[in-house]
This record gives C-alpha cells, structure tokens and sequence, in this order.
C-alpha cells in the first residue's frame, strides 16, 4: 500500500524534520538528491555514463545540484543546464550549486541555457543517457513560463527522463496536465508520493513512482491520515480471513443475489458465479421465474429461488415474499445486476432499503432506482453503492466526462447516504466517509459485457464473509483487477469473457 498525501503536507513535514527533530532543510535536500542520484544510475544502466541535469530556480533546482554531485562521485559525466544564473538561486539551491561549482572539470559542465540556443541544448540532451528534470516543484502553479516551458518542449521524445519530485507541468494536487509538461519515464519523488500523481493523466506524465525517503521517519513528520491510498497486489490478502480446516459450507458467508430480467438472462449467472469463485458459501439466486430453469442449468452450485412475474416483469410485492423468507439464511445481499427498470422492480428497491437489515450493494439497474429516489431515502451505513461514471453521474447530476474529470471528488459525494461507495474505471476507487482508496490493479481485458456483474458477485461474497465493506470492496476490486491482470498476460487484451474472470478469481486468491 502507498500513501498519497497533499502537497502542502509534504512541505510542512519538511518543517516539521527541522523545528521538532533538527534535521536542517539541507540535509533533507542532500538525503533526497542521493536517492535521485541512485534511481538514475538505475535507469540509465550505467554509473559512469552521460547524464543531464535540467535545473530551475527553486528547491528541484538544488536537488538537481546535489544529485549532480553524486553522480560525479560515482564516475558520471554530468551536464547541468541551469534555467537562471548563478545569483537567481536562493537558500538551500544556492548552497549546492557554490559547492557544485567547485567541482567544475572534465566531467561537468554547468551552462545557464538562456546563453544557449535551441540546437545546442537538444544536442546536449541527446547526448545524455539519462536526463534529470528538476525544473518547477510542487510550490509553482500553473502552466510552465518563460525558460522552463522552452527547457520542457526541448525534452519532448526524449525517453530517459528522470523527474524530481513531480515531473514539470502536472498539477500536484488535482492530476492534471498543463502545457507544456514533461513525460517522465520515472519519478523520484521525496519523502511520499503527492496525491494528483496518482490520478490521470498526471499519473501518465510521472511513469514508475519512486519514493525517496529524506533521512526522517515518514510517520514521524506525516499526518496520521493520507490524502489517499493505493492498495497493490500484496495488500490482498491481508484483508482476507484465514479459512479454517473445519470449515463448513455455511460458516463461508451465505449470500443472496437478486438479478436478472427478460434482457439480460446471463446477469444472475455471472453474479453467482464471481460469489462461488471468490468463496461464498450458499449462494441464494433471486431471479424471474422464467430465468430460474436455466440457471439451475449452467450453475447447479446455486440455490434458485423464481420470483413471479407478469408480462415478463417481476411483481414487486411477491419477490419481496421470497425473499424476505430467506435474508434469515443470508449474510449479505447483492442487488441489480441485468434487473431492469421496471415498477415491480422499483417497488422491491424501496422494499429493501427500508426492510432488508443486511449489508447490501447497489449495482446496474438498482442504482438507477437509488438516483431517482435519493431524496427520499433514509441515510444507511450499510450499504455499498458500485457505480460506473455514467450511472455516477446520473445519481449526482453529471455528464460521465464531468465525473472521469473529478473521480476522486465524485467517489466521495456517492458516500452522502451510504457511507461507502466504488466508482469503477481505471484505477477504481473506493470512498468512505473519511477515507479514499485507489485499486492499482487492472487491465482493458476487463472492459467486457458481464464484467461489473462478476464484480458484484466477487464483492458480495467477501461481505458475506464478514470483511467490513470498505474492505470488502477494496479487496474485490483488487481481485477483479488481478484477474484481469492475468487473462491479458495469456490472452491478450481482446476476447476475454466475463465468466473467464470470475473463474481466474480462484488463482488470485491462491
């Protein structure tokens, strides 16, 4: 797992090293500029090869200077392109360029590039084979001026950049892009990762993140809460509960799903099937009569409970029978998937939000029903709402474009009357009241009919199991991603099924 954190509370856990624990601010920049140092040698190959060095004015600047020291010490030919002269360069910057300047020989040269012409620079740069950007930190705002957007544009094609910090251009705090803006190959960035790097399409223009550490413990000098966290693939399977030997079938976590309708038959199936594969124990089926042969069919591991219909639509008051008959049985109920928009299924929404005691998620047609009863609905903790930007934004008044434009902003608005919720896409997010989560895991082999119905399916059944629903969430959306991980790794990007997800899902929990 990684921490995300605002760039404001990056600078004052800087202040914090200094005026709690007297570690002066160059040491801090000396720390984080031998770090940089490392992590271009790493990209480059090489110690003793050519490396540029492309510095501003500011504090990215005296990185630079420093990480230009450490590169000499290895046995590097070191280039630094400096945007300003000497005596523009305050503080901490000013130190390491006077001690840089000491060094001058046959490994370095240090030019200011107003001095030098377009050509110059960019023959300089493609001599390198590695480039080092510390042009604009994190205290500027937007778009690049003057010598650093000229310095920028320069770089553009250039594949072994190494950024400081935060590559030149992004906006640290919302990830977006300005123009122009550097396309790092990787990252270094100090202390901890800044929360817009983690969101498109900074998060593009950053590459590989590296994290630096400064020479202070980061829990000593950062808030106690991140801004955000992204949960990798290791962070599985610590929110899984251990599965006993003596395990019976029902101490899995029963779980009952409702879904299904005369348009999408194969709804129910998926749901299940993620819910068996991800490990539920009885998996109860609420589905439209005429759907319920067909089930038993495909998937004989479920439990089909018909639902009545009339004209093909079920009727509200008799679903609602059958199924609270068997909510005793069940640990947690997932509602909507391929359900339809009809008024006996509206009824039956209105019925479990007010009558149904388990955690239940909202997916597809069931959040329709939320959106267009929201103000009437009293608030409950225990339900998780799992979105994508289209039915996102119609529950918030969006366009989908408007709500792919502010993910994290709308993820947290979804959680107004549930507490929870998860708004797919890439890098799927997971919101509670206080707290956002990032899924860093995926693949476009995921984008395919039924998908989100496995999903639910997945989640439902780590609910059922008695994880706490942000957990649960969080720890389904990992799966799914990592499901998708590995059917691009053996088929490719095109052509996967949903049921080949849902049957990955066993391996990944492995």
């Amino acid at each position: 797992m990684k921490n995300f954190y605002m760039p404001a509370d990056i600078r004052e856990a800087d202040n914090i090293a200094a005026a709690k624990y007297g570690v002066p601010s160059v040491v801090l920049m000396e720390n984080a500029a031998k770090n940089a140092a490392r992590a271009a040698v790493e990209l480059a190959g090489d110690p003793k090869d050519r490396f540029v060095i492309l510095a501003g004015r500011g504090n990215n600047g005296g990185d630079g200077f420093a990480a230009a020291r450490h590169l000499l010490i290895g046995g590097a030919a070191v280039t630094v392109l400096k945007s300003d002269a000497d005596e523009v360069y305050k503080n901490d910057a000013a130190v390491n360029l006077a001690i840089l300047r000491r060094f001058d020989g046959e490994r370095l040269r240090i030019f200011d590039t107003p001095e030098l012409t377009d050509s110059e620079i960019s023959s300089l740069i493609g001599g390198a084979r590695c480039v080092i950007e510390g042009l604009l930190g994190t205290g500027t705002s937007g778009a690049p001026r003057k010598e650093p957007a000229r310095l920028i544009r320069l770089l553009e094609g250039c594949k072994n950049v190494l950024a400081l910090d935060i590559p030149s251009g992004i906006d640290p705090e919302s990830g977006g892009v300005y123009e122009p803006c550097i396309r790092a190959a990787e990252t270094v960035t100090f202390l901890a990762p800044k929360y817009g790097m983690a969101f498109c399409p900074a998060a593009d223009c950053c590459g590989r993140i590296i994290t630096a550490d400064i020479g202070v413990p980061p829990e000593a000098i950062l808030p106690r809460r991140p801004k955000m966290s992204l949960y990798e693939s290791g962070d599985l399977h610590r929110m899984l509960p251990e599965i006993s030997r003596n395990i019976h079938k029902t101490e899995r976590g029963n779980l009952l799903v409702y879904a299904g309708s005369g348009s999408y038959r194969g709804a129910p199936l998926l749901t299940v099937r993620g819910a068996l594969r991800a490990g539920a124990g009885l998996v109860f089926a609420a589905v439209p009569d005429f759907i319920a042969p067909h089930i038993s069919a495909e998937l004989p591991e479920a439990i089909v409970l018909p639902l009545a219909t009339r004209n093909g639509e079920v009727e509200g008051a008799s679903a609602s029978a059958v199924i609270s008959e068997w909510l005793p049985k069940c640990a947690a109920l997932v509602a909507g998937p391929g359900c339809g928009r009809s008024e006996g299924v509206e009824e039956l929404f209105l019925w479990l939000w007010k009558n149904c005691r388990l955690p239940l998620l909202l997916d597809a047609d069931m959040l329709w029903f939320y959106g267009r009863n929201l103000s009437e609905l009293a608030p409950r903790a225990d339900v998780l709402l799992t979105p994508h930007s289209a039915e996102a934004g119609r529950i918030l008044g969006l366009t989908p474009a408007e709500v792919d434009s502010k993910r994290a902003e709308c993820a947290f608005a979804l959680t107004a009357k549930t507490g929870q919720a998860l708004l797919k896409g890439r890098n799927t997010l997971v919101a509670s009241s206080e707290e956002l989560r990032m899924i860093a895991a995926g693949s476009p082999s995921l984008a395919v009919p039924g998908s989100g119905d496995v999903l639910s399916g997945i989640i439902g059944a780590f609910i059922a199991a008695g994880i706490p629903i942000a957990d649960a969430a969080t720890a389904g959306a990992l799966a799914h991603g990592l499901a998708g991980e590995a059917l691009e790794a053996r088929l490719g990007v095109r052509g996967a099924l949903a049921g080949e997800i849902a049957d990955e899902i066993p391996a990944v929990l492995k």
